[in-house]
């Protein structure tokens, strides 16, 4: 039974020795990296995976052109309030932004890389937490979204606490 229990904690050691530690995507990706996206100036970034642009920043941010930067704080509202907000950005800009979907969401994950795991040279502002997305929870207070750690998404998120969001558009 000892030898048993050696070779268990043997082969439980070697296999965690052959784990590749992940890393910030910061660390992981050119600065040129941009995988699915063409940037289109002004904060848009195309999004040729889905077809659709993205905001580059948080809601509440300002893109900086010249040095590929968010400035300002980003809003951190309930569900309810983000998507108020972009309504009301949609109303002041005649623009037709939304909540992304979780599957969006989910699809800005770049594999091997967290803190965050979504790519900085698109979004260069992205705070480390969970991202509202669109999606209704099958369970009731709750909505789905994004950790931007690891990329993990869930539809366990409590509707009525405050987070960051980012907005979407379909490309017409």
């Amino acid at each position: 039974m000892p030898l048993r229990v050696l070779m268990l904690t043997l082969c439980l050691l070697i296999q965690a020795c052959e784990r590749q530690p992940l890393v910030s995507c910061s660390e992981v990706l050119e600065t040129s990296d941009l995988q699915h996206f063409q940037l289109r100036g002004r904060g848009l970034a195309f999004d040729t995976k889905n077809q659709i642009e993205w905001y580059q920043c948080s809601g509440g941010q300002r893109y900086n052109n010249t040095n590929n930067t968010c400035t300002g704080e980003a809003m951190i509202l309930t569900w309810t309030d983000s998507v108020a907000a972009i309504d009301e950005i949609n109303e002041k800009s005649q623009n037709s932004w939304r909540l992304p979907s979780l599957s969006e969401l989910s699809s800005l994950k770049v594999d091997g890389c967290v803190n965050p795991s979504v790519n900085p040279n698109v979004f260069p502002g992205i705070l480390v937490e969970n991202y509202w997305a669109k999606d209704k929870s099958p369970h009731p207070g709750f909505r789905c979204g994004m950790y931007t750690y690891s990329g993990a998404t869930s539809c366990r998120l409590f509707d009525n606490l405050e987070r960051p969001f980012l907005m979407v558009r379909d490309v017409e």
